[in-house]
């Protein structure tokens, strides 16, 4: 890709879009949650919170502690059988991951919920786990597969997803396992500008809508300030 010497107030349109990153505004992610089955407030330490379903679904925007999410990631999502249950899956996505990546899974989760269904969508594993890698293989991702797992590589090398099912075994709490991995990095090996990961038991329906808009070719607009450091470098101004 050339470098781009844009000012930080000229208008970027980064390509492919996971290069883009969070522009601080994280309205696109929560937009799709409306409708008489969700709420939102805003916690004492000012962490963002959307509930949906009876409180089966929550979503979380966690800059700060909080005694919902263990501090891992800055948005967090959760789903259980009821309120008082256990977390059935989780997923996980740190500050730079960009929010219209985001909404399209957050889209997948209030269309479940929408549904009406007694067996909700997103409380069962819809989908066959391949399914995941066809928006990323359509847009000329190379996938491969090892005795460990999946992976499937960008063709700029500059991002991965990787699946590495847990393990039987009485040591492993298969509960808590983040099987599914996504990973932006930079060409000089510096910290990934952001990562995303799910767990072994999520929907592969709603993976696939997270891959879906990773591989999408539609360019996200963003400012030059906005941009994580490591990612200034590699973007193609227009």
């Amino acid at each position: 890709m050339k470098h781009s010497t844009a000012g930080a107030r000229i208008p970027l349109h980064p390509n492919p879009c996971y290069l883009t990153a969070s522009d601080g505004r994280t309205d696109a992610a929560f937009a799709p949650l409306i409708g008489p089955k969700w709420h939102k407030r805003q916690d004492e330490w000012g962490n963002y919170h959307a509930f949906g379903d009876h409180s089966r679904l929550h979503i979380g925007l966690i800059p700060e502690y909080c005694e919902l999410a263990e501090p891992i990631g800055l948005w967090h999502i959760e789903a259980r059988p009821h309120r008082h249950a256990p977390t059935v899956w989780r997923a996980a996505m740190s500050h730079h991951t960009p929010p219209e990546i985001i909404a399209a899974l957050t889209t997948a989760l209030a269309a479940d919920v929408d549904s009406g269904s007694d067996r909700p969508p997103y409380l069962h594993n819809t989908g066959h786990p391949d399914t995941v890698w066809h928006p990323l293989t359509e847009a000329g991702w190379r996938y491969s597969t090892s005795d460990f797992g999946a992976r499937a590589l960008a063709p700029d090398l500059l991002a991965e997803v990787t699946h590495t099912p847990p393990r039987p075994g009485p040591a492993l709490d298969q509960a808590r396992e983040e099987a599914w991995q996504v990973e932006v990095r930079t060409s000089d090996g510096d910290e990934a500008p952001w990562w995303a990961e799910f767990h072994n038991a999520t929907p592969a329906h709603l993976i696939t809508s997270f891959t879906t808009a990773l591989a999408s070719p539609q360019p996200l607009r963003r400012m030059g300030n906005t941009l994580p450091p490591q990612a200034r470098h590699l973007i193609n101004g227009s």
